[in-house]
């Protein structure tokens, strides 16, 4: 049975597609687009499938989307009824008609895009991928909506080396959830507890990173980095605003990081010491929260082995004090922890659901490597490589067809080149992948 995942909700889009417990394929939108994170995490988003990363999994396994058995949605638009995704966008009146439970317009258009996504994917899809999508049938009878925490926990226990591991799940948030607490036991995932919106590490992170001049939801990386230049000056100013309770929970309060430390930076300022405190005192504040959750998951399961996912679990240098403080003796950490990994989690959790017959067996294989996506035998690298010289090549020549230096016109040489003028079309040949480009990312072999 073929099952292909799709993460698409928020950012990070992607594909992977699983067959009897093992995986086949799985990629980033990105990869084929090269528009990072394949999208922004924003409602008017929310409509975009990763076309190209599903045709990938498709064609590694020979087949069309007719052939898939089911597909599976990284995320439940049912489990939102009681929440807000796009808490700071505009309360105005709508004409439309308002998703129940949800508080704003916003809210109505993120998630009926998610509801219609059946329909994208069948009839949506970019024509030069036809091959792979033309005549799926009836697609919506395949699909199903899978709780955002439970895809992310499954990436992580699933594909494991682990049979029985305590699971826990960070991020920014999902349908409301911000933190999971799983246990996985052979082919049961079982959920312990969660933490809720609008209590969120995953959020709090988003929120300095924005203030430290970074872009969220994309930049968290940069300040995780930043704050090895720091000192936990400002330590206490996030534990003040940070509560963690004996029973799993945490609040986190709503603050400005203005009021405690002044105007936030901005893109192209200057960083001084201000800056590398903060993110010091965040990574740490990060690292002694996460590791109290750590010892209460533990307490909980007793579990030698720990599995995580999620956002923040993309946080190397939090894993690592995990690892060497936390009272787990082994530790595994999904790859793609954030939410491209859901697709693949996803993928498993309805393969496990369904096919998994043997409650004694394991069912899925472990994931001994990332090498899921895309390969180049030496054959094709070399002739792209000559497709590419002869195409810089060809950026010698001005638009009009006259030497480069010889041109006595320059309003229709547009783009500038390492050492003189390049062509305007030769400019677009090379950097959109069109003409006789003999890989780019339309290709539909």
């Amino acid at each position: 049975m073929y099952i292909l995942g799709i993460n698409a909700a928020f950012h990070d889009t992607a594909a992977a597609l699983v067959k009897d417990g093992k995986i086949i394929a799985a990629a980033e939108e990105e990869r084929f687009t090269h528009i990072k994170h394949g999208k922004r995490p924003v409602p008017f988003s929310t409509w975009e499938l990763p076309f190209h990363a599903i045709d990938y999994c498709l064609k590694t396994a020979g087949i069309t989307l007719k052939d898939v058995d089911r597909i599976a949605y990284s995320f439940a638009p049912d489990g939102v009824q009681e929440s807000t995704i796009f808490e700071e966008a505009l309360f105005e009146e709508s004409d439309t008609a308002i998703a129940v439970g949800a508080r704003n317009s916003w809210d109505t258009l993120f998630l009926n895009y998610i509801r219609k996504a059946p329909d994208q994917l069948r009839d949506g899809y970019p024509h030069h991928l036809q091959k792979r999508f033309v005549n799926a049938g009836n697609v919506a009878n395949k699909w199903e909506f899978v709780n955002h925490h439970i895809a992310h926990a499954a990436s992580a226990f699933f594909p494991s080396p682990f049979t029985k591991a305590a699971v826990l799940t960070l991020d920014g948030r999902g349908e409301l959830a911000t933190t999971g607490y799983f246990i996985g036991d052979t082919n049961e995932l079982k959920q312990i507890d969660a933490v809720n919106m609008p209590h969120s590490l995953g959020m709090l992170y988003e929120k300095i990173t924005t203030y430290l001049g970074f872009l969220h939801s994309s930049d968290e990386y940069k300040v995780m980095a930043l704050a090895s230049y720091g000192k936990p000056v400002y330590l206490e100013d996030f534990r003040s605003v940070i509560h963690v309770a004996n029973d799993g929970q945490y609040t986190i309060d709503d603050f400005d990081p203005a009021a405690f430390w002044g105007p936030g930076r901005t893109k192209d300022d200057p960083f001084d010491a201000l800056h590398f405190d903060i993110a010091h005192s965040l990574q740490k504040a990060l690292e002694e929260t996460v590791l109290k959750l750590v010892h209460w998951l533990y307490d909980q399961t007793h579990a030698e082995n720990l599995c995580m996912a999620g956002g923040v679990a993309l946080n190397c240098v939090m894993n690592a004090v995990i690892r060497d403080h936390g009272p787990f003796k082994n530790v595994w950490v999904q790859p793609a922890a954030g939410d491209s990994g859901t697709a693949l989690g996803a993928a498993q959790w309805i393969d496990v659901q369904q096919n998994a017959l043997n409650p004694d067996q394991r069912y899925t294989s472990p994931m001994e490597h990332v090498y899921w996506g895309p390969e180049y035998t030496d054959g094709e690298i070399e002739k792209f490589m000559i497709w590419a010289k002869n195409a810089i090549q060809t950026t010698l020549q001005c638009g009009k067809g006259n030497s480069r230096n010889s041109c006595s016109r320059q309003d229709h040489c547009l783009v500038p080149g390492a050492d003189g003028i390049w062509s305007a079309f030769a400019w677009i040949k090379v950097h959109s992948g069109i003409a006789d480009s003999p890989g780019h990312a339309g290709e539909t072999q």
